[in-house]
Formats: structure tokens, C-alpha cells, sequence
């Protein structure tokens, strides 16, 4: 029943991409790069990669415990580019993310024809727009719940992607992912991750995403199914989505949502591009990992809430970016369970 719904939700999701015939990651700036190479005669100069550097310093304020820290969120570095019309590769690392070094993506990607594409290698599962969100295209400076404490899934695997452009364009990927992480890569697997991903954007400015994905960290399967909205007028950006995740077993399910409004204020001054305000909410029902802890028993976090408000400088919006952002966050738990985390953040932000 299990293999019947997952062959069901994958057919379902590459139905459009048969019938036509046809934010994290920098790994869209690759696919556009290998676009362009394929449009025109591949010379020496194409093979010249391209470097990326992101930083997001800040300062933490907790609320409730008067205590403050600094922090360097990311320190990420890369490189990617072409060696062939068909043939793109992408290497980007997180120098210190809050203090760890961690890969981010690593992988070579085939393009046989315009909008098909075969990538094997280390990076997200394509799952959940926030969670695909580039860190120097954060709306806010932490991450909602739903990516947060579900969906922050990275492995070595396979995708098959599939873009059209034409009358509604559309993007659907379908991915196969090792589930021990990139330090057991080598380990042979039983059971994998599997992932699916659509999204259609049926007029200007607007986007429908539907997602899938089936996990597995050790002997629990747990299941996720996304819908994503986004919609974008006159420098009013608004978003929302929501996940559903039952478990292999008798646990209950998990929900979580988020929600938000983000306006840009065009300034256009030769010191000062826009200023942003958004205003975000974001919940989440009690939550497994899928993972044990030392006795052996599987442990759930608490219901939880928040508000998040948001004040942005963005003083050069392209080709770089940099920016002063500051947040406060306001969290409310259910079941007496003390609240400690609410923060003010105030961060830098600088990309090229």
C-alpha cells in the first residue's frame, strides 16, 4: 500500500511533463548558466566559473533570560559553472554555520535538452519553497517551524527535473536520496528517501507548489505531503504553506503552517535601495524526528506558536546584496511549557 501511494503521488507529480512532451539554492543560477551556454556556440570563455559568497552575521538578544550572543549564521562560499553545453556542476560550502563547517551542495548535473535535467550529488531534497530558499534571500532571519523542525533534509542522490515555460509554466523534479547523511555515503542503504516536487505558475507573480516526500533517518518512515502559495504585487509579496506528516506507526499526525507579508519599499537612492516590513506567523503541533534518542524511545517537541515582525535596510538589492535586517520574535507554548526563546536579531547581510 505504502509503494502504491508513492508510485501514485510520483505519476501524478511527471503527468504534466509527459502530457507536454517537453527560494536556499544557487543551484537555479547553474540550470540558467547551462540555458544560455546551450542557446549559443559553447567557447573557452564559458568555461570560466562563477564564484558566490554569502555572510549573515548577527547579534541575539533573548528576551527572557537577558542573555545575548553573536553569532556568524552563514559563511558560505562557491563555485559553479559549465565545461560543456550539456554538462554544470555546482560546489558550495558553509564555511561556519552557527559554528559548524556543513556542505551545502556538491553535485554534477546533465542537461540533454533544454528544461530536462539529471543531477547526482550532495544537496537539499527538493521540498517545501522556504526550505529551497537561498539564506541571502531570507524574508526573515530565522526559518518558520515548518522547515525549521521538518524539512531540513540534505543527502547524496538523484534528481530527474523538467521546466516549461510556455502557456503555464511549470517545474516538476523527482529525487532519490540516501538517508545516512554525507559522512555515510558509502554505506549500502535498504530503504532510501524519496522526494517529488511541482510548481506551476499559473499567471504572473503567482505560484502553486505541491510536494511529497517519504523519510526515513533510522526505523521510522514518516510521510509529508506540502502545499505552497505565493503571490507578488506592486512590492507586496505574500506567502503561505502548510504540511501534513504521518508516521509508519500509531503516533499522531504533525501539522505546521506558515504565513506571511513582506512589502519593499522602492527608495531607489544611489545609498539605499528599498526598505522592507513583514509580519510572519508560523505554528507547529507536536513533532517527532524520526530518530531515537539514548533510551531508545522516540520523543516529541512541543506544540508551539509565533509572531514575527521584521524591519529591512537593503542597501544594494543587484547584482550584490547587502542589507541590515532586524527581527523580534515572539513565541507562545502550549501545555505550561516554559518559553525561553523569545529574541530580538539584528544582522548583516552580504551577498555576491
Amino acid at each position: 500500500m505504502k509503494r502504491l501511494l508513492l508510485l501514485a503521488v510520483t505519476v501524478l507529480c511527471c503527468y504534466p511533463t509527459l502530457k507536454a512532451q517537453t527560494n536556499d539554492t544557487l543551484s537555479n543560477s547553474v540550470a540558467t548558466t547551462t540555458d544560455k551556454v546551450v542557446e549559443k556556440k559553447f567557447d573557452k570563455r564559458s568555461l570560466i566559473p562563477k564564484f558566490t559568497t554569502t555572510i549573515l552575521g548577527r547579534y541575539e538578544f533573548n528576551t527572557n533570560l537577558y542573555t545575548h550572543h553573536f553569532e556568524l549564521r552563514h559563511t558560505r562560499v562557491g563555485v559553479y559553472g559549465t565545461v560543456h553545453p550539456m554538462f554544470s556542476y555546482m560546489v558550495l560550502l558553509d564555511l561556519s554555520y552557527g559554528g559548524r563547517f556543513s556542505p551545502v551542495s556538491i553535485f554534477a548535473r546533465f542537461t540533454p535538452v533544454k528544461g530536462l535535467t539529471f543531477q547526482i550529488g550532495y544537496d537539499k531534497l527538493p521540498f517545501s519553497n522556504e526550505n529551497l530558499l537561498s539564506p541571502s534571500k531570507y524574508y526573515f532571519s530565522d526559518k518558520s517551524f515548518l522547515t525549521q523542525k521538518i524539512t531540513g533534509w540534505s543527502d547524496v542522490g538523484g534528481v530527474i527535473s523538467y521546466k516549461w515555460d510556455k502557456v503555464i509554466p511549470f517545474e516538476i523534479k523527482a529525487g532519490v536520496f540516501n538517508s545516512g547523511g554525507f559522512d555515510k555515503q558509502m554505506h549500502f542503504q535498504k530503504t532510501l528517501n524519496y522526494v517529488a516536487r511541482g510548481t506551476f505558475n499559473f499567471f504572473k507573480d503567482f505560484e502553486l507548489s505541491l510536494n511529497y516526500a517519504a523519510i526515513k533517518p533510522q526505523e521510522l518512515r514518516m510521510h509529508h505531503i506540502d502545499a505552497g502559495l505565493a503571490y507578488s504585487i506592486m512590492g507586496l509579496h505574500l506567502e503561505g504553506e502548510y504540511i501534513y506528516k504521518w508516521y509508519d506507526n500509531d503516533f499522531s499526525p504533525t501539522h505546521a503552517i506558515e504565513c506571511f507579508a513582506y512589502y519593499s519599499l522602492k527608495i531607489n537612492k544611489s545609498w539605499l535601495d528599498n526598505l522592507g516590513f513583514g509580519l510572519r506567523y508560523d505554528a507547529i503541533s507536536p513533532n517527532c524526528n524520526g530518530k531515537l534518542n539514548g533510551d531508545g524511545v522516540y520523543t516529541f517537541e512541543p506544540t508551539r506558536q509565533r509572531i514575527t515582525a521584521g524591519f529591512t535596510m537593503m542597501f544594494i538589492e543587484a547584482p550584490c546584496r547587502a542589507g541590515i535586517r532586524l527581527n523580534y520574535e515572539k513565541n507562545f507554548f502550549h501545555d505550561d511549557f516554559e518559553n525561553n526563546e523569545d529574541r530580538l536579531i539584528l544582522e548583516f547581510i552580504v551577498h555576491y
